[in-house]
């Protein structure tokens, strides 16, 4: 069976020709987005696969456009010539010296000037959140921010800058489109490379030696939470469960586990609900969250949105398909 590319190749074709190119492979993300008012050529390497993005492009021609409405993604970018110009709430400008880390929700629009050339990439956030949850070994509740910039004659952005040139260099091509392996690899060495060097409001997480060795009694409630993430327990009955005062409990879960109780409670919660989503299909939303001690689908579903960078029922159809 024949698979179907998810890369396609330009030889300084004009935006309009590398745009039908563009939608007939990935879909028509750039529609109602205006022209350039004088022309422009694209040269390079652009590749899109499961949530992620990755490309080596170059532009001859300034030119400025709007952002797709896309998932919430992140996108990196190492320029080689040139400038890249974010409109944001303030511009972020990327030159050969400054690598930058972008949330495409909050772009207005992108300008590429001065024969601007880019290694690049483009990842969505629940990718980064899954990894993280696993890393970290419990769910991730406050969306993965990145520092927006950052010096690109540092050895380890060089090095995500090679990822991205093996991938989108035709001596890797036959490999990269041979099945589904290679690109599922490349998809988890950019996801961990840039959440190994590249700060982000995880890293010190990260980069923690090995855990402190958590007291008896926080052990016991942690198992319990954990056995029964649907149980309406209070702080206080979960304390006499383990045999300590409140305040002893409250204040083992903030020094041995990094929050509270609550808090706890709620990611076990989330990665139970994240789990069912993607294994029960004969279930509905409402009676996942029930079923789990939220008593308000709404919040709960605010609460994943935050946990993963993707709704619910985004997750879910995302599986199916």
């Amino acid at each position: 069976m024949h698979r179907q590319s998810f890369m396609i190749r330009s030889d300084n074709m004009s935006t309009d020709d590398f745009g039908a190119l563009f939608t007939r492979q990935f879909g028509n993300l750039y529609a109602g987005m205006p022209r350039p008012d004088r022309p422009v050529a694209i040269a390079g390497v652009y590749g899109r696969y499961d949530g992620m993005s990755f490309r080596n492009l170059s532009f001859q021609g300034d030119l400025r456009t709007g952002m797709p409405d896309t998932d919430d993604e992140i996108t990196f970018v190492f320029p080689t010539s040139g400038r890249i110009v974010f409109s944001h709430a303030s511009d972020l400008v990327g030159t050969p010296q400054v690598a930058l880390a972008v949330e495409k929700t909050s772009v207005k629009s992108v300008g590429f000037i001065d024969g601007h050339s880019q290694y690049g990439m483009s990842i969505r956030r629940s990718l980064f959140a899954r990894r993280l949850s696993l890393l970290l070994g419990r769910p991730i509740l406050q969306p993965v921010r990145f520092q927006p910039l950052v010096d690109m004659t540092a050895d380890a952005f060089q090095g995500i800058k090679a990822i991205v040139g093996m991938a989108t260099g035709s001596a890797f091509d036959p490999l990269m489109s041979a099945g589904s392996l290679m690109p599922a690899r490349l998809q988890e060495m950019l996801v961990d490379s840039v959440l190994e060097v590249w700060p982000h409001n995880y890293s010190e997480a990260l980069q923690r030696p090995q855990k402190l060795i958590a007291p008896r009694h926080v052990k016991l409630a942690v198992d319990y939470l954990q056995a029964h993430p649907d149980a309406l327990v209070s702080g206080g009955e979960l304390a006499a469960l383990s045999h300590v005062s409140l305040r002893a409990l409250q204040d083992g879960f903030r020094r041995f586990v990094g929050t509270s109780i609550v808090g706890y409670q709620r990611q076990v919660r989330l990665q139970r609900a994240y789990d069912a989503l993607r294994q029960d299909a004969s279930r509905s939303v409402s009676e996942i969250s029930l079923a789990l001690g939220f008593s308000n689908v709404g919040r709960f579903c605010q609460y994943f949105q935050s946990a993963y960078g993707i709704s619910p029922a985004e997750l879910r159809r995302g599986h199916q398909n």
